[in-house]
């Protein structure tokens, strides 16, 4: 079972979209289509456009009305978007660099989590850089004693995209170890393609569809 921790998740109260390969309303939702690898998933929402390739053989979402998870060949993984306004209204008058305001979204995320689960967390703090020079931070801790058997830590990797923090969030178990779970987000997060306009999912499916075709 997964635990659903994060605070900007609840706020945001995007529209879940079923799995598809054919276009959903696009005007501030996401969508999900069936690729090669796995599943590109699209995210078209208050000016922020992108793609992430979710490589598996089984990707498939897990019913959520109000957040974003994936059970991708058995790892769960969250996808979660929030505004600086939430966490850090003024960052960009005070010209924060990305490391700080990551900073500050890990402090809110995690003073949150706290008070949900009424217990204090040790946070593990991990500084990193995408290949497109971009910095990136990961952190994780440690589930509490008794709160869920399976899921032993919650690992997240965040990144600065325009007015926003990408996070996507997955967990250590018993029989995933969380150096293979960073390894997961990490390599998610690579597969990140910014748009400069809404993306088009109907056409985008459509080509993947002629790409399949024999």
């Amino acid at each position: 079972m997964f635990v659903v921790l994060s605070a900007g998740a609840v706020s945001a109260r995007l529209p879940a979209y079923p799995f598809i390969d054919t276009s959903p309303p696009q005007e501030d939702g996401w969508s999900a289509i069936t690729s090669p690898e796995g599943v590109l998933f699209v995210w078209n929402v208050r000016g922020l456009y992108f793609t992430l390739t979710l490589k598996g053989k089984n990707v498939k979402p897990l019913e959520d009305p109000e957040h974003i998870f994936f059970n991708v060949d058995g790892r769960i993984l969250q996808i979660q978007v929030a505004a600086l306004k939430e966490f850090a209204p003024d960052a960009r008058q005070k010209k924060l660099d990305d490391r700080l305001i990551l900073a500050a979204h890990r402090d809110w995320e995690s003073k949150y989590i706290s008070e949900l689960i009424k217990s204090p967390l040790k946070v593990q703090t991990f500084n990193a850089k995408l290949s497109d020079g971009s910095e990136a931070m990961m952190w994780q801790f440690d589930m509490p004693e008794g709160l869920n058997s399976e899921a032993k830590k919650q690992l997240y990797v965040t990144v600065v995209k325009n007015d926003y923090v990408l996070m996507l969030n997955s967990e250590a178990t018993t029989t995933a170890a969380d150096a293979d779970g960073r390894k997961f987000l990490l390599e998610t997060l690579a597969t990140y393609k910014s748009s400069p306009t809404p993306i088009d999912v109907k056409a985008l499916a459509e080509s993947i569809r002629k790409k399949l075709a024999p």
